[in-house]
């Protein structure tokens, strides 16, 4: 259940600049479930008025969280928690090209769906509580292209904030992934990390892309988050380090 929003005025003699106090302030009442994906924030004034600064203030603390895609304005409407659409284009993450440049934008195929306990590998990776035995969910899939087997593909996931999950809601979101998750768990993923490391296939990924084991593999390891910087996905993809390649273009400068 939501808190009760509280009026909490900021530490005008701390050492963040208001605009930032503000911008942390809303991303609690984000991580506390106040306002929902898709949800409208209340107005700028009503901001002000709650945390006793004035709506430029508002304004520029919001206008952090936009540019980081936490957030949407929409013009003549007001702010609204950016959501994430099942209608919203595919391969958004997607960085896999083959020889010739073109970009792979490969279906998923559901594997195995479980709730098990965490390695301790997995702890780690999604800084769980070392006490006790957190349980996780663990997704083996294999992502296919017209028929062929590119890349397997493994996420692991915290149990505890994702017990509304389903493997039916995993196949059913070819679209987005990250789409389920927010519409089934109300876990909104807000930024991801990737990594990417020279490797040899293992003898199960060998099998699944029809490899030899040893042969040279590109692995990709994604760390995802949602609010707060709270670890809510660890997952790994193992290509062909022979036919494809990662490639990823920002912004022109």
């Amino acid at each position: 259940m939501a808190r009760k929003p509280t009026t909490t005025h900021l530490d005008v003699s701390g050492p963040d600049p208001l605009y930032k106090q503000v911008g942390d302030r809303i991303l609690q009442c984000l991580a506390d479930g106040e306002w929902k994906p898709g949800e409208q924030l209340p107005t700028e004034s009503q901001l002000g008025e709650r945390f006793g600064v004035a709506v430029f203030t508002i304004r520029a603390g919001i206008g952090d969280l936009v540019a980081a895609n936490i957030l949407v304005r929409k013009q003549g409407k007001g702010t609204f928690v950016a959501r994430h659409s099942r209608l919203r284009q595919r391969h958004q993450f997607s960085h896999i090209h083959d020889a010739s440049g073109k970009q792979i934008l490969p279906s998923r195929e559901l594997l195995a769906f479980g709730k098990t306990i965490a390695t301790d590998e997995e702890v780690a990776r999604l800084m769980l509580p070392r006490d006790g035995k957190p349980a996780i969910y663990r997704l083996k899939m294999l992502s296919v292209d017209n028929g062929v087997a590119i890349a397997t593909l493994d996420i692991v996931l915290p149990a505890k904030m994702f017990n509304g999950l389903t493997a039916t809601a995993v196949r059913n979101a070819q679209e987005n992934l990250y789409a389920a998750y927010q519409d089934e768990c109300s876990v909104n993923v807000i930024r991801i990390e990737e990594h990417i490391h020279a490797s040899l296939a293992t003898a199960s990924e060998a099998r699944a892309l029809k490899l030899r084991t040893g042969s040279p593999v590109m692995r990709v390891e994604r760390i995802a988050y949602t609010y707060r910087n709270l670890l809510v996905e660890f997952r790994t993809r193992v290509f062909d380090a022979t036919k494809y390649h990662y490639r990823m273009v920002e912004g022109s400068i």
